[in-house]
Protein backbone atom coordinates (compact mmCIF):
# COMPACT_ATOMS: atom_id res chain seq x y z
CA UNK A 1 0.00 0.00 0.00
CA UNK A 2 1.27 3.49 -0.82
CA UNK A 3 2.49 5.58 2.05
CA UNK A 4 0.21 8.58 2.55
CA UNK A 5 0.14 11.76 4.53
CA UNK A 6 -2.66 13.53 6.36
CA UNK A 7 -2.03 17.24 6.71
CA UNK A 8 -4.40 19.37 8.73
CA UNK A 9 -3.92 23.11 8.33
CA UNK A 10 -5.67 25.41 10.80
CA UNK A 11 -5.94 29.16 11.03
CA UNK A 12 -2.88 31.02 12.28
CA UNK A 13 -3.01 33.76 14.90
CA UNK A 14 -5.03 36.93 14.51
CA UNK A 15 -1.80 38.87 14.03
CA UNK A 16 -0.81 36.73 11.07
CA UNK A 17 -4.27 37.11 9.60
CA UNK A 18 -4.11 40.89 9.90
CA UNK A 19 -0.70 40.95 8.24
CA UNK A 20 -2.14 39.19 5.16
CA UNK A 21 -5.43 41.10 4.95
CA UNK A 22 -4.40 43.81 2.48
CA UNK A 23 -6.88 44.06 -0.36
CA UNK A 24 -5.38 43.10 -3.74
CA UNK A 25 -7.24 43.63 -7.00
CA UNK A 26 -6.21 42.14 -10.35
CA UNK A 27 -6.19 43.94 -13.69
CA UNK A 28 -9.67 42.63 -14.55
CA UNK A 29 -11.16 43.99 -11.31
CA UNK A 30 -11.35 40.73 -9.35
CA UNK A 31 -10.30 40.72 -5.71
CA UNK A 32 -7.48 38.28 -4.90
CA UNK A 33 -8.41 35.93 -2.08
CA UNK A 34 -5.60 33.88 -0.56
CA UNK A 35 -5.00 30.65 1.32
CA UNK A 36 -2.48 29.84 4.03
CA UNK A 37 -0.35 26.95 2.79
CA UNK A 38 1.87 26.45 5.85
CA UNK A 39 1.10 23.17 7.66
CA UNK A 40 1.22 23.22 11.43
CA UNK A 41 0.53 19.48 11.83
CA UNK A 42 1.41 16.55 9.57
CA UNK A 43 0.72 12.83 9.99
CA UNK A 44 2.69 10.75 7.51
CA UNK A 45 2.58 7.10 6.50
CA UNK A 46 1.30 4.58 9.02
CA UNK A 47 0.47 5.24 12.66
CA UNK A 48 2.62 4.10 15.60
CA UNK A 49 1.15 0.59 15.40
CA UNK A 50 1.91 0.29 11.69
CA UNK A 51 -1.72 0.75 10.60
CA UNK A 52 -2.37 2.86 7.48
CA UNK A 53 -3.94 6.27 8.01
CA UNK A 54 -5.39 6.67 4.51
CA UNK A 55 -5.93 4.02 1.82
CA UNK A 56 -7.78 5.52 -1.17
CA UNK A 57 -9.74 8.57 -0.05
CA UNK A 58 -12.84 9.48 -2.09
CA UNK A 59 -14.01 12.49 -0.09
CA UNK A 60 -13.37 14.66 2.95
CA UNK A 61 -15.47 17.04 5.04
CA UNK A 62 -14.68 19.23 8.03
CA UNK A 63 -16.55 18.50 11.27
CA UNK A 64 -17.92 21.09 13.73
CA UNK A 65 -15.14 20.35 16.24
CA UNK A 66 -12.42 21.09 13.66
CA UNK A 67 -11.72 17.47 12.84
CA UNK A 68 -12.29 15.79 9.50
CA UNK A 69 -14.29 12.84 8.20
CA UNK A 70 -12.80 10.88 5.30
CA UNK A 71 -14.55 8.31 3.11
CA UNK A 72 -11.89 5.73 2.33
CA UNK A 73 -12.47 3.22 -0.48
CA UNK A 74 -9.12 1.51 0.10
CA UNK A 75 -9.82 0.82 3.77
CA UNK A 76 -13.57 0.15 3.26
CA UNK A 77 -14.44 2.65 5.98
CA UNK A 78 -15.44 6.09 7.13
CA UNK A 79 -12.58 7.58 9.18
CA UNK A 80 -12.80 10.34 11.80
CA UNK A 81 -9.73 12.44 12.69
CA UNK A 82 -9.81 15.02 15.50
CA UNK A 83 -8.57 18.60 15.28
CA UNK A 84 -5.03 17.48 16.09
CA UNK A 85 -5.01 15.04 13.16
CA UNK A 86 -5.32 11.93 15.35
CA UNK A 87 -7.46 9.04 14.12
CA UNK A 88 -10.25 8.66 16.68
CA UNK A 89 -12.72 6.35 14.96
CA UNK A 90 -13.15 4.08 11.95
CA UNK A 91 -16.53 2.72 10.87
CA UNK A 92 -16.82 -0.08 8.33
CA UNK A 93 -15.07 -3.07 6.87
CA UNK A 94 -15.11 -5.02 3.62
CA UNK A 95 -18.36 -6.87 3.03
CA UNK A 96 -21.99 -6.68 1.94
CA UNK A 97 -23.76 -6.16 5.29
CA UNK A 98 -24.71 -3.08 7.33
CA UNK A 99 -21.79 -0.64 7.71
CA UNK A 100 -19.78 -2.82 5.32
CA UNK A 101 -18.46 -1.56 2.01
CA UNK A 102 -17.13 -2.96 -1.24
CA UNK A 103 -16.69 0.19 -3.33
CA UNK A 104 -17.12 3.69 -1.86
CA UNK A 105 -17.29 5.98 -4.90
CA UNK A 106 -18.22 9.37 -3.41
CA UNK A 107 -18.82 11.38 -0.25
CA UNK A 108 -21.16 14.36 -0.29
CA UNK A 109 -21.71 16.71 2.65
CA UNK A 110 -25.31 17.92 2.40
CA UNK A 111 -26.14 20.16 5.35
CA UNK A 112 -25.74 18.12 8.54
CA UNK A 113 -25.75 14.77 6.75
CA UNK A 114 -23.14 12.80 4.82
CA UNK A 115 -24.25 10.91 1.70
CA UNK A 116 -22.04 7.97 0.74
CA UNK A 117 -22.31 6.47 -2.75
CA UNK A 118 -21.59 2.74 -2.40
CA UNK A 119 -22.06 1.62 -5.97
CA UNK A 120 -22.28 -2.14 -5.33
CA UNK A 121 -25.44 -1.94 -3.20
CA UNK A 122 -29.01 -2.23 -4.51
CA UNK A 123 -29.76 1.07 -2.76
CA UNK A 124 -26.42 2.77 -3.45
CA UNK A 125 -26.86 5.97 -1.40
CA UNK A 126 -26.24 5.67 2.35
CA UNK A 127 -27.09 8.60 4.63
CA UNK A 128 -25.15 9.12 7.87
CA UNK A 129 -25.16 11.76 10.57
CA UNK A 130 -21.86 13.46 11.26
CA UNK A 131 -21.46 11.18 14.29
CA UNK A 132 -21.65 8.07 12.09
CA UNK A 133 -25.26 7.13 12.85
CA UNK A 134 -26.81 5.64 9.72
CA UNK A 135 -30.21 7.17 8.91
CA UNK A 136 -31.31 5.35 5.74
CA UNK A 137 -30.38 4.05 2.32
CA UNK A 138 -32.10 4.80 -0.98
CA UNK A 139 -31.72 5.12 -4.75
CA UNK A 140 -32.33 8.25 -6.82
CA UNK A 141 -35.04 8.30 -9.44
CA UNK A 142 -33.59 8.52 -12.92
CA UNK A 143 -35.27 9.21 -16.28
CA UNK A 144 -33.00 6.47 -17.68
CA UNK A 145 -33.85 3.88 -15.02
CA UNK A 146 -30.16 3.41 -14.10
CA UNK A 147 -27.83 4.98 -11.49
CA UNK A 148 -26.69 8.55 -12.15
CA UNK A 149 -23.42 9.36 -13.94
CA UNK A 150 -22.69 12.34 -11.68
CA UNK A 151 -24.42 13.93 -8.67
CA UNK A 152 -24.05 17.14 -6.64
CA UNK A 153 -25.92 18.19 -3.50
CA UNK A 154 -26.73 21.47 -1.80
CA UNK A 155 -27.01 22.54 1.84
CA UNK A 156 -30.83 22.31 1.84
CA UNK A 157 -30.94 18.68 0.71
CA UNK A 158 -31.55 19.33 -2.99
CA UNK A 159 -29.66 17.32 -5.60
CA UNK A 160 -28.51 17.86 -9.18
CA UNK A 161 -27.84 14.89 -11.47
CA UNK A 162 -26.34 14.04 -14.83
CA UNK A 163 -27.31 10.89 -16.72
CA UNK A 164 -25.49 8.61 -19.13
CA UNK A 165 -25.09 8.78 -22.87
CA UNK A 166 -27.23 6.02 -24.36
CA UNK A 167 -26.19 4.45 -27.65
CA UNK A 168 -28.53 2.43 -29.80
CA UNK A 169 -27.40 -0.31 -32.16
CA UNK A 170 -23.87 -1.62 -32.75
CA UNK A 171 -20.75 0.17 -31.42
CA UNK A 172 -19.82 3.35 -33.26
CA UNK A 173 -16.70 4.04 -35.24
CA UNK A 174 -13.56 4.24 -33.10
CA UNK A 175 -12.64 7.80 -32.15
CA UNK A 176 -13.98 10.75 -30.17
CA UNK A 177 -17.73 11.20 -29.68
CA UNK A 178 -20.03 13.34 -27.57
CA UNK A 179 -23.77 12.98 -27.20
CA UNK A 180 -26.58 14.64 -25.25
CA UNK A 181 -27.49 13.38 -21.78
CA UNK A 182 -30.32 14.27 -19.36
CA UNK A 183 -29.84 16.58 -16.38
CA UNK A 184 -32.40 16.86 -13.59
CA UNK A 185 -33.07 17.93 -10.00
CA UNK A 186 -34.33 15.81 -7.11
CA UNK A 187 -35.13 16.09 -3.43
CA UNK A 188 -33.47 14.30 -0.51
CA UNK A 189 -35.81 11.30 -0.78
CA UNK A 190 -34.48 10.62 -4.29
CA UNK A 191 -37.67 11.77 -6.04
CA UNK A 192 -37.04 13.60 -9.32
CA UNK A 193 -38.50 17.12 -9.09
CA UNK A 194 -37.54 19.00 -12.27
CA UNK A 195 -35.95 18.09 -15.61
CA UNK A 196 -33.31 20.52 -16.91
CA UNK A 197 -33.21 19.10 -20.42
CA UNK A 198 -30.61 17.27 -22.51
CA UNK A 199 -27.17 18.90 -22.69
CA UNK A 200 -23.73 17.84 -24.01
CA UNK A 201 -22.31 15.08 -21.86
CA UNK A 202 -18.90 13.51 -21.45
CA UNK A 203 -16.53 13.48 -24.41
CA UNK A 204 -16.01 9.76 -24.97
CA UNK A 205 -13.32 7.59 -26.48
CA UNK A 206 -15.22 5.03 -28.56
CA UNK A 207 -13.72 1.54 -28.91
CA UNK A 208 -15.12 -1.77 -30.23
CA UNK A 209 -15.86 -2.74 -26.61
CA UNK A 210 -17.70 0.44 -25.61
CA UNK A 211 -16.56 3.89 -24.55
CA UNK A 212 -14.89 5.79 -21.73
CA UNK A 213 -13.87 9.38 -20.97
CA UNK A 214 -11.62 10.71 -23.74
CA UNK A 215 -8.10 11.79 -22.72
CA UNK A 216 -8.20 15.61 -22.29
CA UNK A 217 -11.87 15.55 -23.29
CA UNK A 218 -14.60 17.77 -21.88
CA UNK A 219 -16.39 16.50 -18.78
CA UNK A 220 -19.50 18.28 -17.45
CA UNK A 221 -19.23 19.57 -13.88
CA UNK A 222 -22.16 20.17 -11.52
CA UNK A 223 -22.85 22.16 -8.38
CA UNK A 224 -25.90 23.34 -6.45
CA UNK A 225 -26.38 26.05 -3.85
CA UNK A 226 -29.19 27.44 -1.72
CA UNK A 227 -31.23 28.87 -4.59
CA UNK A 228 -29.49 27.90 -7.85
CA UNK A 229 -28.19 24.86 -9.71
CA UNK A 230 -25.18 25.08 -12.03
CA UNK A 231 -24.23 22.95 -15.05
CA UNK A 232 -20.93 23.49 -16.85
CA UNK A 233 -20.13 21.69 -20.11
CA UNK A 234 -16.62 23.26 -20.31
CA UNK A 235 -16.81 24.26 -24.00
CA UNK A 236 -16.12 27.86 -22.97
CA UNK A 237 -16.04 29.76 -19.68
CA UNK A 238 -19.83 29.75 -19.52
CA UNK A 239 -21.92 28.06 -16.82
CA UNK A 240 -25.64 27.34 -17.27
CA UNK A 241 -27.75 28.38 -14.29
CA UNK A 242 -31.16 27.13 -13.16
CA UNK A 243 -33.58 27.89 -10.34
CA UNK A 244 -34.32 25.00 -7.98
CA UNK A 245 -37.68 24.74 -9.77
CA UNK A 246 -35.79 23.95 -12.97
CA UNK A 247 -36.28 27.30 -14.71
CA UNK A 248 -33.31 28.49 -16.83
CA UNK A 249 -31.64 31.67 -15.53
CA UNK A 250 -28.98 33.90 -17.05
CA UNK A 251 -25.73 32.01 -17.64
CA UNK A 252 -22.52 32.98 -15.84
CA UNK A 253 -19.62 34.03 -18.08
CA UNK A 254 -15.98 34.98 -17.73
CA UNK A 255 -13.17 35.67 -20.19
CA UNK A 256 -11.77 32.61 -21.96
CA UNK A 257 -8.08 31.88 -22.35
CA UNK A 258 -6.54 30.29 -25.45
CA UNK A 259 -7.93 26.73 -25.27
CA UNK A 260 -5.88 25.21 -28.09
CA UNK A 261 -4.24 21.98 -26.94
CA UNK A 262 -0.48 22.23 -26.36
CA UNK A 263 2.28 19.66 -25.74
CA UNK A 264 2.27 20.81 -22.10
CA UNK A 265 -1.41 19.87 -21.81
CA UNK A 266 -0.73 16.39 -23.17
CA UNK A 267 2.33 15.91 -20.96
CA UNK A 268 0.33 16.88 -17.86
CA UNK A 269 -2.49 14.50 -18.79
CA UNK A 270 -0.06 11.61 -19.23
CA UNK A 271 1.62 12.39 -15.91
CA UNK A 272 -1.68 12.42 -14.01
CA UNK A 273 -2.81 9.25 -15.77
CA UNK A 274 0.21 7.26 -14.55
CA UNK A 275 1.56 8.83 -11.34
CA UNK A 276 1.85 6.16 -8.67
CA UNK A 277 0.76 3.39 -11.06
CA UNK A 278 2.46 0.05 -11.59
CA UNK A 279 4.76 -0.50 -14.56
CA UNK A 280 2.07 -2.67 -16.16
CA UNK A 281 -0.53 0.10 -15.81
CA UNK A 282 1.88 2.65 -17.29
CA UNK A 283 2.62 0.36 -20.24
CA UNK A 284 -1.10 -0.11 -20.86
CA UNK A 285 -1.65 3.66 -20.80
CA UNK A 286 1.19 4.22 -23.26
CA UNK A 287 -0.37 1.73 -25.67
CA UNK A 288 -3.66 3.61 -25.48
CA UNK A 289 -2.04 7.01 -26.02
CA UNK A 290 -0.50 5.71 -29.25
CA UNK A 291 -4.01 5.14 -30.63
CA UNK A 292 -5.53 8.44 -29.47
CA UNK A 293 -5.80 11.73 -31.31
CA UNK A 294 -5.99 14.32 -28.54
CA UNK A 295 -8.73 16.96 -28.89
CA UNK A 296 -7.78 20.21 -30.68
CA UNK A 297 -8.86 22.23 -27.65
CA UNK A 298 -8.94 21.53 -23.90
CA UNK A 299 -11.81 22.09 -21.44
CA UNK A 300 -12.24 25.67 -20.25
CA UNK A 301 -12.58 24.38 -16.66
CA UNK A 302 -12.59 21.06 -14.83
CA UNK A 303 -14.12 21.62 -11.37
CA UNK A 304 -16.92 23.60 -9.75
CA UNK A 305 -18.13 24.00 -6.14
CA UNK A 306 -20.52 26.20 -4.16
CA UNK A 307 -19.02 27.43 -0.89
CA UNK A 308 -20.53 28.09 2.54
CA UNK A 309 -21.46 31.66 1.54
CA UNK A 310 -23.24 30.44 -1.61
CA UNK A 311 -20.48 31.67 -3.95
CA UNK A 312 -19.75 29.52 -7.00
CA UNK A 313 -16.08 28.59 -7.56
CA UNK A 314 -14.98 27.45 -11.04
CA UNK A 315 -11.47 26.11 -11.69
CA UNK A 316 -9.65 26.79 -14.94
CA UNK A 317 -7.87 23.70 -16.21
CA UNK A 318 -4.18 23.80 -15.17
CA UNK A 319 -2.10 23.68 -18.36
CA UNK A 320 1.23 22.07 -17.38
CA UNK A 321 2.78 19.76 -14.78
CA UNK A 322 3.16 21.57 -11.46
CA UNK A 323 1.07 24.56 -12.54
CA UNK A 324 -1.11 26.29 -9.98
CA UNK A 325 -4.87 26.35 -10.52
CA UNK A 326 -6.82 29.58 -10.93
CA UNK A 327 -10.34 29.57 -9.47
CA UNK A 328 -12.85 32.25 -10.52
CA UNK A 329 -15.44 32.98 -7.81
CA UNK A 330 -18.94 34.24 -8.63
CA UNK A 331 -21.15 35.97 -6.04
CA UNK A 332 -24.64 34.54 -5.32
CA UNK A 333 -26.12 37.09 -7.76
CA UNK A 334 -23.86 35.78 -10.54
CA UNK A 335 -21.34 38.63 -10.67
CA UNK A 336 -17.62 37.69 -10.88
CA UNK A 337 -16.27 38.47 -7.41
CA UNK A 338 -12.80 37.06 -6.72
CA UNK A 339 -9.86 35.00 -7.89
CA UNK A 340 -8.10 32.32 -5.80
CA UNK A 341 -4.88 30.47 -6.68
CA UNK A 342 -4.49 26.92 -5.32
CA UNK A 343 -2.15 24.00 -5.98
CA UNK A 344 -2.98 22.44 -9.33
CA UNK A 345 -2.84 18.89 -7.97
CA UNK A 346 -5.37 19.56 -5.20
CA UNK A 347 -8.88 18.18 -5.73
CA UNK A 348 -11.07 20.48 -3.64
CA UNK A 349 -13.99 18.76 -1.90
CA UNK A 350 -15.30 21.47 0.41
CA UNK A 351 -15.05 25.26 0.78
CA UNK A 352 -16.18 26.64 4.13
CA UNK A 353 -16.41 30.15 5.47
CA UNK A 354 -12.70 30.24 6.27
CA UNK A 355 -11.19 27.00 5.03
CA UNK A 356 -10.70 24.75 2.00
CA UNK A 357 -10.51 20.94 2.30
CA UNK A 358 -9.38 18.55 -0.40
CA UNK A 359 -7.23 15.65 -1.56
CA UNK A 360 -3.84 16.03 -3.22
CA UNK A 361 -1.83 13.42 -5.10
CA UNK A 362 1.74 13.21 -3.81
CA UNK A 363 4.09 13.56 -6.79
CA UNK A 364 6.75 11.46 -5.07
CA UNK A 365 4.85 8.17 -4.91
CA UNK A 366 1.29 8.77 -6.11
CA UNK A 367 -0.04 8.58 -2.56
CA UNK A 368 -2.75 10.87 -1.22
CA UNK A 369 -2.60 13.90 1.01
CA UNK A 370 -5.76 15.09 2.74
CA UNK A 371 -5.40 18.84 3.20
CA UNK A 372 -7.23 21.68 4.86
CA UNK A 373 -6.23 25.29 4.19
CA UNK A 374 -7.13 28.56 5.84
CA UNK A 375 -9.03 30.74 3.36
CA UNK A 376 -8.71 34.53 3.62
CA UNK A 377 -11.57 36.38 1.96
CA UNK A 378 -10.60 39.99 1.37
CA UNK A 379 -13.61 42.34 1.77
Amino acid sequence: MLHTRLIVLVALTAAATAACADRTTSSDGLIEWTVDVTPILAITGDDAQGEPQIGAAEGVTRLPDGGVLVADRGLFALRWFDSTGTLVRSLGREGKGPNEFEYIAQLHRCGDSVYINEITKAKPWLVYGLDGTMARDFAFDSPQGIPTYRTACGPAGRFLHMGWERREGPPGEPGRARGLVPFWLSDATGRATAPLGDLPGSERLVTPNGSGPHPLGREPVLSIGRTRAYVGTADSFTVRTFSLDGEPLESLRFADTDLRTTPDDIERYKYLDTVGRTDARKASAERQWATVEFPPTVPAYDAMLVDARDHLWVRRLPRRIGAEAEWIVFAPDGAPAARVTLPGDLTVHEIGDGYIAGIRTDAADGGQVIEMYTLRRTP
